[in-house]
């Protein structure tokens, strides 16, 4: 499954970047709608540039789900501010629910891991990271006090979903969706706490790991784990790599992906220590299969047969290189 570039490609990319910059920037839920909305059709031809029939599949569960968020999202943010509204206080939860959805979250997660299975590793890469960006932003500055009750619950279930459903997994791309998912509740973690900046924060060091890791997936082609026996034919340096970008994204000191982790600890102990133990034992079970990802790539027979071989380009080698050589760099701007 390749992903196809072409100069329509090129101009539904700019589109979808400029309606995120419209949708963070905006000052209007009537905007802000219509900008998510605009981000959502301008990725549809990106889900679908392979016209395969898994691509068109995933494209129409992503938009049957993106649209029943945005409606909930507009009804929600008109009744919200109308002086007619119904049920003001549920309001904020419905809204907080369409926010969740966007996301790909729990409990609203039901459409993301069958969508993330269906679609190139290129719009895999957009999906996990661009296009979490505006609702994610939206939701980390919106929480009000009401909702700081069912925070708690929303990132504890994201961290244990995440983490069970990854373990017994075989396909890459389902595993990198729920591995998503266990990560968002350490990010709902920080609006707890009145951090919203953490969350993009730790947003940004979750994108800088996915990014290379999901590059080489898409070089090598590789779909589940038992093809991961090709990074023994390409490159032992590639092999490591990928190994550490792995570790690095389960949280193991003292690589770039532990810091947000251990800052989140840092400060939910003075607020809730039993989500510290939910968190921390979810992203103990997304830990297990990202040593299932290593161990079949270390422990991997060099004599197998390859259905096919790519070489990495130079473009997945640099990023690769430059997630890895960051490890170091996180912990002094941190300390």
């Amino acid at each position: 499954m390749s992903f196809m570039w072409s100069p329509a490609t090129m101009l539904t990319l700019s589109t979808l970047i400029t309606s995120t910059v419209m949708a963070i920037s905006s000052t209007n839920w009537m905007f802000l709608w219509a900008s998510m909305e605009l981000n959502l059709l301008s990725f549809i031809p990106i889900l679908m540039s392979s016209k395969l029939n898994q691509e068109v599949e995933g494209s129409i569960k992503y938009f049957l789900a993106q649209a029943l968020g945005s409606a909930l999202l507009l009804t929600s943010s008109i009744m919200m501010w109308s002086p007619y509204s119904i049920w003001p206080s549920v309001m904020p939860l419905i809204l907080m629910m369409a926010l969740l959805l966007k996301l790909g979250s729990a409990p609203c997660h039901f459409w993301y891991p069958s969508v993330m299975a269906s679609i190139s590793w290129i719009a895999c890469t957009i999906l996990s990271s661009w296009q979490k960006l505006a609702p994610l932003t939206i939701l980390v500055f919106f929480a009000s006090q009401p909702l700081k009750t069912i925070i708690p619950l929303m990132a504890g279930l994201n961290a244990l979903l995440g983490g069970v459903m990854g373990m017994n997994q075989s396909q890459l791309r389902t595993i990198m969706a729920y591995s998503s998912i266990g990560h968002l509740g350490w990010m709902l973690s920080f609006m707890l706490m009145d951090k919203p900046l953490m969350s993009i924060f730790y947003f940004s060091i979750y994108c800088s790991l996915i990014i290379p890791l999901f590059m080489i997936m898409n070089s090598m082609n590789l779909m589940t784990t038992k093809q991961l026996s090709k990074i023994m034919m390409i490159s032992p340096t590639t092999q490591m790599m990928l190994s550490i970008l792995l570790i690095s994204l389960a949280g193991l000191p003292p690589l770039t992906g532990f810091m947000p982790k251990l800052l989140a600890i840092t400060m939910l102990t003075s607020f809730n220590t039993p989500l510290i133990i939910i968190l921390i034992l979810g992203s103990l079970m997304n830990l297990f299969f990202y040593l299932n990802i290593i161990i079949n790539v270390m422990a991997s027979n060099q004599n197998m047969n390859m259905s096919t071989s790519k070489n990495i380009n130079m473009t997945s080698t640099l990023l690769l290189m430059s997630g890895v050589t960051s490890m170091g760099l996180a912990p002094m701007i941190m300390l």
